[in-house]
């Protein structure tokens, strides 16, 4: 396969400004579809890819036209979770956004993926950042000893500036806790014991996992300060600590009486979300043989089970205990 034929089901806001632009350039890449329930976003379809693709009202006869090799699915949590199930069952490989409904069965899920044997990515996007492979580099040199303590702070003023219908959250915290947990989920790779979460009401607080051995992870939101996006992640091994600046690519650490410092850029975030082009580049080549996903079946599951607490957690104003 040279070409991967991709199809778009749903073709709101986020397709239109996140997945297009990611895709657009990419001469690995043609956008045959669209499925999308309204004439307004098949106009908009004609508006931004031109008229050389197939427009379809109903995603199962998308996902039924042999010519089409991938769906990305940019439908909200409430739709997403049948159009994921029925285009792995038909055979597409399949890119989908975190995180699916509570309908969503994570058996049903790892069975059907292993499968088809088609590729199953989940857009947990900060993990593909070149900064993250870099330091996580860095925690696997024996002197660095083992990760404690992984603590992820983020600042914005998405809570005043987005609309949350438009971008398909419908909590912030709870919508956005997939991407800005995965930093401490990739550096820890394997489910926390419990999870407690304060102030996630007023967008402004914090998510704590406590893992086996004494380690814990830490989430700080601050969804109402300034415009300018802060996204820092800091990690502390016993022998070693780790500070990035993951929108600048800088990072500096120390490891016993050595130190350094260094730079590893990510590409021009989409939306405020760095990594999404380097997550869907990653999408395509592993598609395509020449890489593998780090974010399928597993990793879904694991990131399913921390919302699922999170909204606990929120729910009840106690830690939760991750099942």
């Amino acid at each position: 396969m040279n070409t991967i034929r991709v199809g778009f089901i749903g073709f709101g806001a986020w397709t239109q400004k996140a997945y297009v632009p990611a895709l657009k350039g990419n001469d690995k890449v043609e956008l045959v579809a669209v499925a999308a329930r309204s004439k307004e976003s098949h106009s908009l379809a004609r508006d931004i890819l031109g008229d050389s693709f197939t427009s379809y009202t109903d995603y199962k006869k998308l996902l039924a036209d042999p010519n089409i090799d991938a769906v990305m699915i940019g439908t909200p949590p409430s739709l997403s979770s049948a159009a994921t199930l029925s285009a792995i069952k038909a055979g597409k490989h399949t890119f989908i956004e975190p995180p699916l409904d509570d309908s969503t069965s994570t058996k049903n899920l790892f069975k059907l993926v292993y499968k088809s044997g088609k590729v199953f990515h989940v857009d947990t996007e900060i993990r593909y950042l070149p900064i993250i492979k870099s330091i996580r580099n860095i925690t696997l040199n024996a002197d660095f000893g083992s990760i404690n303590k992984v603590t992820v702070n983020l600042e914005n003023n998405w809570a005043n500036e987005w609309n949350l219908d438009e971008v398909g959250l419908l909590d912030m915290v709870t919508g956005l806790s997939p991407w800005y947990l995965d930093p401490i989920d990739f550096m820890f790779r394997r489910t926390p014991e419990n999870i407690a979460v304060v102030g996630a009401d007023k967008q402004v607080g914090q998510v704590k996992l406590h893992y086996s051995g004494d380690c814990e992870g830490v989430w700080n939101f601050n969804l109402h300060s300034d415009p300018e996006l802060s996204l820092n992640l800091s990690i502390k091994g016993t022998n070693g600590f780790i500070l990035a600046d993951l929108i600048t690519g800088n990072y500096n650490w120390n490891i016993g009486s050595d130190s350094g410092s260094a730079n590893s850029q990510c590409s021009e975030p989409i939306l405020g979300f760095v990594g999404m082009r380097e997550s869907v580049n990653v999408f395509l080549e592993t598609i395509l043989g020449n890489a593998i996903t780090l974010s399928g079946p597993e990793v879904y599951t694991r990131i399913h089970k921390l919302v699922q607490g999170l909204k606990e957690s929120q729910s009840l104003s106690s830690a939760i205990k991750i099942k």
